[in-house]
């Protein structure tokens, strides 16, 4: 079983395809990809700086 997180550190990695993109790595977006992940589809994650670490002013992170 490949492990359910597989940090991207540039463009040059990003996966050939996915089953879903999430836009944001707030509370909400993290948390999304995350169950997503645990029901086996293969999820890419896209955050422009540090995910859990920042929030916009609309949602709850």
């Amino acid at each position: 079983m490949s492990p359910i997180v597989k940090r991207i550190q540039n463009d040059q990695e990003l996966p050939a395809k996915a089953d879903v993109v999430v836009i944001g790595g707030g509370i909400i977006g993290a948390t999304a990809a995350f169950f997503l992940a645990e029901r086996g589809l293969s999820v890419a994650l896209v955050e422009k700086g540090h995910v859990g670490c920042e929030q916009s002013s609309r949602n709850w992170g």
